[in-house]
């Protein structure tokens, strides 16, 4: 039987689109880099923006300006 992602491997999704990047701690993805490559990932939409969500939780991730999500060093450190 299937199972959902918990709320936690949904945030590792996001941090697999950072991997994805190479970015590094301190820069900025913006909204149409999650959405380029979400589905080459093989990932759903709705998990990716509930694990947006859940790494801002975890302390993984933080806005950025200009409507950018910022990598932080634990963020970096968990990929």
């Amino acid at each position: 039987m299937a199972t959902l992602p918990t709320p936690e491997e949904k945030a590792r999704m996001v941090l697999s689109i950072y991997k994805h990047f190479g970015t590094r701690p301190g820069e900025v993805l913006r909204g149409n880099n999650f959405l380029g490559v979400h589905s080459q990932l093989g990932l759903r939409w709705e998990d990716v923006k509930d694990g947006l969500v859940e790494a801002g939780n975890l302390g993984w991730i933080e806005n950025g300006p200009y409507e950018s999500i910022k990598l932080t060093a634990a963020g970096f450190a968990e990929i």
